[in-house]
């Protein structure tokens, strides 16, 4: 009977040992979360050189998203190439789940602008197409990463012709 009593104790210990463990782990891993949340580096909203430099002055505006790094109404500036990720490398950085660490790239060559999805797991959309091969942009193009639209604007505004 005796016995019997002890092994119920070292269960019982055993038990409320792992439950210990187990919360004490959990506990860690929430406040490694929270540190990396303060700590993180605010999105700069509009890079300055050398982040972004060159092309036309064009502009990836966000029009829907789920992100909280990325807002609807936010503009990024596009320069001779702009990468877009969840990497810290990256222009453009998401913090949602759907992107890659290294998702796309915008580069400007000879006058246009092109859009290259760089092997991603949830690809990259153009117009709600699946991006296969890099493709020139067109004003007011939709480029879709996750849960973020982009429109891509090249000319902010229409000239009026005299003619």
């Amino acid at each position: 009977m005796l016995s019997l009593a002890i092994t119920v104790l070292r269960t019982i210990f055993l038990i409320l040992l792992y439950l210990f463990i187990f919360r004490l782990t959990v506990s860690m891993f929430d406040r490694l979360r929270e540190n990396a949340r303060e700590n993180r580096q605010p999105v700069e909203r509009v890079p300055s050189c050398p982040a972004v430099c060159g092309g036309d002055g064009a502009v990836l505006q966000v029009v829907t998203s789920a992100d909280q790094e990325i807002r609807p109404g936010d503009t990024y500036p596009l320069g001779d190439v702009t990468r877009l990720g969840r990497g810290a490398g990256n222009h453009i950085i998401f913090s949602g789940p759907h992107a890659s660490h290294e998702h796309a790239r915008i580069f400007y060559q000879q006058g246009q602008y092109w859009l290259e999805d760089l092997g991603s797991l949830n690809s990259t959309y153009l117009n709600e197409m699946p991006l296969t091969k890099p493709t020139v942009l067109a004003n007011g193009d939709r480029i879709r990463i996750g849960e973020v639209i982009f429109r891509f604007v090249r000319w902010a505004y229409e000239m009026e012709s005299n003619y």
